[in-house]
């Protein structure tokens, strides 16, 4: 059974769920990786990676929320999902030159072919979610 709608149409997935502690974000990053790399899309681990890293971060750093993090391919397209339960949808910042932090959306934005928030059913946090193609 799927937990997640994405996931019942899927060519293949996973399901990757960590507690809201900040050391755990880097496993998120290898097990990504791992997985893309058995599946043959070595071509889209860096990006991957990298904005799944963010999405966690901002999901265990903001919301100080476990994250769940689905990874699913559909006729070549990478879809990453992040819940956490935080009820704040994420908000774009114009970071400054010094500022060590603030720039995740922009980079998703710049890097991925599609993003979004989706709600979670009754008021339990939020999912943000990138398309890689």
């Amino acid at each position: 059974m799927c937990e997640h709608p994405q996931l019942a149409t899927a060519d293949w997935w996973y399901t990757l769920r960590i507690p809201a502690q900040t050391w755990m974000i880097s496993l998120v990053r290898s097990s990504l990786r791992l997985a893309l790399q058995r599946h043959g899309r070595h071509d889209l681990a860096d990006t991957a990676c990298l904005l799944a890293t963010e999405l966690v971060t901002n999901g265990v750093v903001h919301a100080k929320s476990p994250v769940t993090v689905y990874l699913s391919c559909r006729s070549r397209t990478l879809r990453v999902d992040v819940h956490d339960t935080g009820p704040q949808a994420p908000a774009r910042r114009a970071a400054g030159v010094d500022d060590e932090s603030g720039r995740g959306l922009t980079l998703i934005d710049s890097c991925a072919t599609a993003w979004g928030v989706t709600p979670a059913a009754q008021g339990r946090g939020k999912a943000v979610w990138f398309t890689l193609a």
